[in-house]
């Protein structure tokens, strides 16, 4: 008999940001940032269990009242020079020795995209599982392709970072190029210990719009969020 899948919600959301202040706590639509992701990994259908991990004490403790699991991070894993994949690591070996790494998916959900729905996670798990994949990237369109992209030389010059014909074409005959979004990843446990990183190459790709995938970095990205918000609302 098959081993049942599962997919476990993991929302990181550590205290410090390089641009704004304690920015998973900072009010979005009258709620704090970090709560429209829980909410959201909340009311999906597929998520077998959510865990937020998080050195802030406000974050661990709204994540409490939300009834989902919490993980304190130790502050080595927590300044501005720590990377996702040590915060993954310090929460797979918190997991139960019992499980089977290539049947636990981890769906790995940044605060800061909080116009990623129940529905965007849950249509992208079922995306994952019709493709029998063990990896899924949401992305979104680039506006301006990078084919037509220059380098700056040590003479000084421009140089086309693609073939140079690239660098003159008509928009509509490049290639479709598509950026990560940071809303949804989604890998098996097993895919990120071999890969020792996030699988990206040869991931099954979840395309959001612009708007859903919009990304709180600055000030103007939570008043567009909160304009876009109230849009959706209206």
């Amino acid at each position: 008999m098959k081993a049942r899948l599962n997919f476990i919600g993991l929302i990181p959301a550590r205290k410090g940001s390089k641009g704004l202040l304690n920015k998973n706590m900072l009010s979005l639509d009258n709620k704090p940032l970090v709560q429209h992701t829980i909410e959201a990994a909340l009311d999906s259908s597929l998520l077998t269990e959510i865990n937020v991990s998080s050195d802030d004490s406000a974050v661990l403790k709204l994540a409490e009242s939300l009834k989902v699991k919490t993980l304190i991070r130790p502050a080595e894993f927590s300044s501005d020079d720590s990377s996702a994949i040590e915060v993954v690591n310090h929460f797979i070996t918190s997991l139960s020795k019992q499980i089977t790494y290539e049947d636990h998916f981890i769906v790995y959900l940044q605060p800061t995209s909080p116009l990623r729905s129940s529905h965007h996670i849950d249509q992208a798990i079922k995306m994952l599982l019709q493709n029998k994949e063990k990896s899924l990237l949401s992305v979104t369109h680039m506006r301006k392709s990078p084919f037509k992209s220059f380098v700056v030389s040590e003479s000084g010059r421009l140089e086309s970072l693609f073939d140079e014909k690239l660098s003159n074409a008509r928009r509509q005959d490049l290639q479709d190029v598509f950026i990560p979004n940071g809303a949804i990843y989604i890998f098996s446990i097993q895919e990120f210990i071999e890969r020792k990183g996030f699988p990206s190459n040869g991931s099954i790709p979840f395309i959001m719009s612009e708007d859903d995938s919009i990304d709180i970095d600055e000030q103007e990205d939570l008043l567009r969020a909160e304009n876009l918000l109230r849009t959706k609302n209206a």
